[in-house]
C-alpha cells in the first residue's frame, strides 16, 4: 500500500467525544454488546459490576477495534460490536485490580469499587468482568479472539508482576521501563486494533500495521499517564494521582530525573528517593523537584517520538476518514500532557 506520510500532530484542543462523532452509532452497538455481556451478573455482584462499568470513560479502545475494521473492509460487525466490547470488558477489569494495587479512591470521577465495596470485594469483581469478556469471546464462531485475547491479558498481568518485580529498585533502566510498559498497557491497545481488523477481513498487512500502530500509541498513553502521576491536576483527570512516587514505582519521569543527577550528587539524589517512598511530604516534595526539573519535558519528548512512529504505521494505509480519526486519537494522547 501506498500513503501520504504522516505529520507529527498539531497543536489543537482535541475532544475525543466529538470527535469520535462519526462512529457514534458503532460505539453505540458496542455499548449494547457490552450492557449484553454483563447482563446476567449475579444478585450478589450485579450492583458492583455495574459500579465498575461506569469506568468505561472516553471508550478509546473500543473505538480503536471500530476503527481498525472499518479500515480492514468489513466495517461493524456483529462480530466486531462484540470484540470491541470484549476489549473493553478486560481494560475495565484491569482498572478495577489497578486501584487495588494503587489504593486508589477515585476513577472516572466516581468512588473506586475497593472504596465502595473493600479490597476483597474489588478483587471478585475483576475476576468476574474478566469471566465475562472469556465467555463472550468463546461463543464466537471465529476462536481468534478467545485465543488472541487470552494471551494478551497474560501479556498484561505478567507486565504488572514484572512492575511489581522491581519496585523501588532505583537502578531500573529506561530500556526495562519500556518492555514493562508494552506488556502492562501497550499490549491491550495492539489487541484492540489487531482484533478489529481480523474480524472486519484485514489482510495480513494491514493487521501488522495497525498493530504496531496500537503498540506506539499504548506506550505513549503509558508515558503521559506516568507523567501526569507527578504533575496533573486529579479533577481533570478523573482519578487519584501521586500514587506512583509513594509506592515506589520507577517510572520513565523519575528514571529521567535521576539520571539528571551527576555522580557527586546522585546520592542526594537516592536519598529524596527514599524519603519520597516513606512519608507523602517527601513524595510531594521529589514531584515539585521533578516539576522544576526538565524531566518532564524530556518524559513528553519520549511519548512524543512514540506517536511519531506510530504515525509512520498509518503512512502506508490509505487516505480515509477512519485513518485522520486514528491519527487525531494519537494527537489526543500526546496533548493530554498539556
Amino acid at each position: 500500500m501506498s500513503g501520504s506520510t504522516s505529520q507529527a500532530p498539531r497543536s489543537l484542543p482535541v475532544d475525543i467525544p466529538a470527535v469520535l462523532v462519526p462512529i457514534a452509532d458503532d460505539l453505540d452497538r458496542v455499548g449494547e454488546k457490552f450492557l449484553e455481556i454483563l447482563a446476567d451478573a449475579s444478585a450478589e455482584s450485579r450492583e458492583m459490576v455495574r459500579h465498575a462499568a461506569r469506568f468505561n470513560g472516553k471508550r478509546l479502545r473500543p473505538a480503536l477495534t471500530c476503527l481498525a475494521a472499518r479500515i480492514a473492509g468489513a466495517g461493524v460487525t456483529e462480530d466486531v460490536a462484540s470484540v470491541a466490547a470484549i476489549v473493553e470488558l478486560i481494560h475495565t477489569a484491569t482498572l478495577v485490580h489497578d486501584d487495588i494495587l494503587d489504593g486508589a479512591d477515585v476513577r472516572r470521577k466516581v468512588a473506586t469499587v475497593n472504596v465502595e465495596w473493600g479490597n476483597h470485594a474489588a478483587v471478585l469483581v475483576g475476576d468476574v468482568l474478566f469471566s465475562k469478556a472469556y465467555r463472550a469471546a468463546a461463543y464466537l464462531d471465529d476462536p481468534f479472539a478467545s485465543r488472541f485475547l487470552a494471551d494478551t491479558v497474560g501479556t498484561v498481568l505478567e507486565g504488572e508482576i514484572h512492575q511489581d518485580n522491581v519496585t523501588r529498585d532505583t537502578g531500573l533502566r529506561e530500556a526495562e521501563y519500556l518492555e514493562i510498559i508494552r506488556g502492562k498497557t501497550a499490549a491491550l491497545y495492539e489487541a484492540a486494533l489487531v482484533s478489529g481488523a481480523h474480524y472486519g477481513g484485514g489482510t495480513e498487512e494491514i493487521k501488522s500495521l495497525l498493530g504496531r500502530f496500537g503498540h506506539h500509541l499504548g506506550m505513549a498513553f503509558q508515558i503521559i499517564d506516568d507523567r501526569l502521576d507527578v504533575s496533573g491536576d486529579e479533577a481533570t483527570v478523573g482519578k487519584s494521582l501521586g500514587t506512583d512516587l509513594s509506592e515506589g514505582k520507577m517510572t520513565l519521569p523519575l528514571i529521567r530525573w535521576l539520571g539528571d543527577h551527576p555522580k557527586a550528587e546522585r546520592e542526594a539524589a537516592l536519598a529524596q528517593i527514599r524519603h519520597a517512598w516513606s512519608c507523602e511530604e517527601g513524595a510531594q516534595e521529589l514531584a515539585r523537584a521533578m516539576c522544576q526539573s526538565g524531566a518532564l519535558e524530556r518524559t513528553d519528548e519520549a511519548a512524543r517520538e512514540q506517536i511519531e512512529s506510530a504515525l509512520g504505521c498509518l503512512a502506508d494505509l490509505p487516505e480515509s476518514l477512519e485513518r485522520t480519526l486514528l491519527e487525531t486519537i494519537a494527537q489526543f494522547v500526546l496533548q493530554r500532557a498539556n
